[in-house]
């Protein structure tokens, strides 16, 4: 029995709010299983809500059903105390005159019928850059703290947390890193987005977040970003089907596919819509448009990417190191096998700095960093084609750009 299907069939069952009765004769081994897959891809608590009164599941070990309830209660508990927590501080800021737009977490989580089901690790808000000083100043008068910011320096986003309470979020001042050649350009399309903002409910506060078009567009190229990276999961993918759903009579496909056409994402997020009424139980018609005919539809590789990736592709670090590829075939929109392993092993100086830090505090280690990179590439490499028959990162990474190939995100 294929296991990652029958999480599948379970997830179709929680996001179309009917009941997985049918899937029996699961041992307790085979249920572990799906709570690994279900855990990776940050579902767990929903897949549980799922199956707790399934025949199956009830007949597996006792003490694994209590294990999987009690990290559910734990994890869906600490996310309604951290819900309520941050929509406090949030209104608070509005009373301060400060004016963020949240961006995915609480406000996808809001789409489901569950929220503290689909947790979430942090809360993103982005905010216009003339108001960090007083955002910063609000945030360490709340008990907030950061990195000690450099002098001069301009900065994209700012991490902050709380000790207190356990809240963390980011801070964006630009949505996508400026710089980046693969996706810096994304920014373009939320420069009114502080002009043309939507304000919402979510549990009785009002909050601010980016307006229906743009927020489908983010969800979009946030995805896009991490797939380009070394991959995104099922749940981004369950977000944008919740949010096509909800807000479909508002969305004006038409505008919004020429727009992602111009970015290389059109085929890239119709193959994501497409596994939603594939395997999830949704249809085109309540998603808001017509099954597309003018790009090739087939979601199945980019489902089993999604699901060998995890959450945020990061299953194992040879995929991790495969992004390098995968960013230097989008950054210059072609597929070369020379070039793309070249990016590999002599990536952009922040990422070496970022990964050998001792690089960062004595800038002349840096070509040692270097050679220590390459001398862990071929090494790891060596060894997981004599001992574990696993794939390289360079092997990862060249099978990944054939996706960005295959939907049209890079060009041969």
């Amino acid at each position: 029995m294929n296991l990652t299907n029958v999480f599948i069939d379970i997830l179709r069952s929680a996001m179309t709010q009917t009941s997985c009765d049918m899937i029996e004769g699961l041992s307790t081994q085979d249920w572990e299983k799906i709570y690994d897959i279900s855990q990776k891809q940050q579902l767990a608590p929903m897949i549980y809500q799922q199956i707790f009164s399934n025949e199956s599941f009830q007949n597996s070990d006792p003490g694994f059903q209590q294990f999987w309830k009690g990290d559910t209660i734990d994890q869906a508990g600490n996310q309604a105390r951290k819900s309520i927590l941050f929509l406090m501080l949030f209104d608070k800021m509005r009373q301060n005159g400060l004016t963020p737009l949240i961006v995915k977490g609480i406000v996808c989580r809001d789409l489901y019928p569950n929220p503290d089901l689909r947790t979430s690790n942090d809360e993103d808000l982005y905010i216009p850059r003339d108001q960090f000083g007083k955002m910063d100043e609000f945030l360490q008068a709340e008990g907030f703290m950061r990195e000690e910011l450099i002098k001069d320096k301009v900065y994209q986003e700012v991490p902050y947390q709380n000790p207190r309470n356990g809240l963390y979020f980011e801070l964006h001042m630009d949505l996508f890193p400026q710089e980046s050649g693969a996706y810096g350009h994304f920014n373009q399309l939320f420069e009114d987005a502080f002009d043309t903002c939507m304000e919402t409910d979510i549990q009785g506060s009002k909050v601010l977040t980016l307006n229906p078009k743009q927020n489908f567009l983010y969800l979009v190229c946030h995805s896009l970003k991490h797939f380009l990276h070394s991959g995104f999961g099922v749940r981004q993918a369950c977000d944008l089907l919740y949010f096509a759903k909800k807000y479909h009579d508002q969305l004006d496909f038409h505008e919004i596919r020429n727009i992602m056409k111009e970015y290389h994402m059109d085929s890239f997020a119709m193959n994501v819509l497409d596994i939603g009424v594939c395997y999830l139980g949704f249809t085109w018609e309540e998603l808001g448009l017509s099954k597309p005919s003018d790009v090739e539809i087939d979601c199945t590789a980019l489902l089993d990417d999604m699901l060998d990736g995890g959450i945020f592709g990061q299953n194992d670090m040879n995929r991790v190191h495969s992004a390098n590829i995968t960013l230097n075939a989008a950054e210059n929109e072609s597929i070369n096998a020379a070039s793309g392993i070249l990016a590999s092993l002599f990536p952009e100086k922040e990422y070496i700095k970022t990964n050998y830090p001792y690089s960062r505090n004595y800038p002349f280690l840096l070509p040692v960093a270097y050679l220590h990179r390459i001398f862990k590439y071929l090494t790891h490499r060596n060894t997981d084609a004599i001992n574990t028959g696993e794939k390289s990162s360079a092997q990862i990474g060249m099978e990944r750009v054939k996706l960005l190939e295959k939907y049209k995100i890079v060009e041969k």
